[in-house]
């Protein structure tokens, strides 16, 4: 019992033993290295030497890209890793310790910033400490989440595809003082490990170029800030996902485009006509209401979900105006309109027949009302009733006209009664036959109102589809299926998997 108390205590001793030596190598070296240190001079020999920094991102989360604004938010890792000769030693001196944690503003930092920040922040918020091996070299990886502006190019919104840039660089030190070089020679694509998939917009591809002042991508920003500074460029190649837009803006837009052709389909007299096509209207106006909200306030290009929603309003618009001709066709009449032999030939006679269009028959009564004088005239016992009835039914329009000879001869033959019922006959037949004729009139416009009801119904319902097909197919990926995690996959092995 004694033996193993022995042994607990003796190992209890010798741990702590090691840690207070541990800790007093510890101590000892950071009094050795930082006794004559000075974190806010270059750590080169000499003057004209250049640092070489070591720089890459590693992308944790796209958080938001704010058209309206222009202006993307990723949440990132600044990857940063140089060599500074003051900060060795040698292990077996300081009890095999191979790297300490020191705060950065202990040691110097190269003040790298993003140029193209869009809040005002152009470092890391959170310092983090810098890792520092006995060889020199030191490696500090501060998180960041970076506002900075993008151009939005809506051009093809909702189907559009953006490339955004993370300008980093250093703030005061030119290109002889600080040079960048990629973190991984062999990967120079944006890290993303780590990365959490966005749900609204899809990451392609992440290269990583440097842009020197000689370079001709660079001579505006040399000429325009006067210094020949190193710039770190990083390019987020992102799609939109579609889906959202497509579900609740395209489909819907679509349907509304094509419910507007059935309002030539509606009877021609019916009143709905006109309260169909304004509801649509209200409706497009709603949606042009909602783009105007999400779209940047801008005058270069107009976005396609924009065209394709003032195609419908235009196309809606005409509507509107033919249903109204349309309605206005359909209840002329004789009395207050002449109809024009052209529009008798090319509505009456030729566009049905192109139309496949077959006009009703006229209605039996209108058969019987041609026959109806004849017969009742002759079922008279006056033979004299009925030859007067044939010559007035057989007469010019001006039925009542009979030559003075021929009625001299049948006066004398007419009693008063039977003259006043011919002339009541006759009067009769002439209204009937001008009430026929004025049917028939009026039909024949309302009829033509059929035939321009339909006549429109085909042509919107082409230049419906047409159109459709031609705004919407014009974006180059509106059929691309993205596989972001096979992207992911591809662009490097390790996406998603855990330490």
């Amino acid at each position: 019992m004694q033996f193993r108390l022995s042994i607990v205590l003796f190992g209890t001793v010798f741990l702590i033993k090691n840690a207070v030596d541990s800790s007093t190598h510890e101590e000892q070296l950071f009094k050795e290295l930082f006794q004559n240190y000075n974190p806010l001079i270059r750590p080169v020999r000499k003057l004209e030497e250049t640092i070489t920094v070591s720089f890459s991102i590693a992308l944790l989360q796209l958080i938001s890209v704010v058209e309206k604004e222009q202006v993307l938010k990723t949440n990132v890792w600044l990857q940063v890793k140089w060599h500074d000769y003051q900060m060795q030693w040698k292990r077996e001196k300081y009890g095999g310790i191979q790297s300490i944690r020191v705060p950065p503003s202990q040691v110097w930092t190269p003040d790298i910033v993003l140029f193209n920040n869009a809040d005002g922040k152009y470092e890391a918020s959170f310092k983090s400490h810098v890792v520092v091996y006995h060889n020199g070299d030191m490696n500090w990886v501060p998180p960041a989440i970076y506002k900075s502006s993008c151009y939005i190019d809506v051009k093809f919104f909702p189907f559009d595809q953006q490339v955004c840039e993370l300008r980093f660089g250093s703030w005061t030190y030119n290109q002889h003082q600080v040079n960048f070089t990629y973190y991984d020679e062999i990967e120079r694509n944006v890290t993303i490990k780590d990365y959490v998939v966005s749900g609204s917009w899809d990451l392609m591809d992440g290269p990583m170029t440097i842009q020197h002042p000689s370079d001709e991508a660079n001579q505006l920003f040399e000429k325009s800030y006067r210094h020949d500074r190193v710039e770190f460029v990083c390019k987020l190649i992102i799609r939109r996902k579609t889906l959202f837009y497509t579900v609740n803006l395209i489909i819907p837009t679509m349907l509304i485009s094509f419910l507007s052709i059935f309002v030539f389909y509606l009877p021609t007299d019916a009143g709905e006509k006109m309260t169909l096509s304004i509801s649509i209207l209200l409706a497009l106006v709603v949606f042009l209401l909602l783009i105007s909200k999400i779209l940047p306030p801008t005058s270069t290009v107009i976005p396609l979900i924009a065209k394709y929603l003032l195609f419908t309003f235009i196309m809606n618009i005409l509507t509107i105006f033919c249903t109204v001709l349309i309605i206005n066709y359909n209840y002329r009449t004789p009395r207050t309109n002449k109809m024009p032999y052209w529009m008798r030939r090319l509505f009456i006679d030729i566009l049905p027949r192109i139309l496949r269009m077959q006009r009703p028959n006229k209605y039996e009564r209108d058969n019987e009302d041609e026959t109806m004088g004849p017969t009742i005239l002759h079922s008279s016992r006056a033979p004299h009733v009925v030859t007067v009835a044939t010559s007035l039914s057989n007469s010019q329009p001006s039925l009542t006209t009979i030559d003075n000879e021929e009625t001299d001869q049948m006066d004398f033959l007419l009693t008063k009664e039977v003259y006043e019922a011919v002339e009541d006959l006759s009067f009769i037949a002439n209204q009937m036959r001008s009430a026929t004729h004025y049917e028939e009139i009026r039909d024949d416009w309302k009829y033509i109102a059929t035939v321009i009801d339909r006549l429109q119904l085909y042509i919107f319902f082409a230049v419906t589809t047409f159109g459709t097909l031609s705004i919407l197919f014009n974006a180059p990926h509106i059929l691309d299926v993205v596989d972001q995690n096979a992207i992911l996959k591809n662009w490097d092995p390790t996406f998603g998997t855990t330490n």
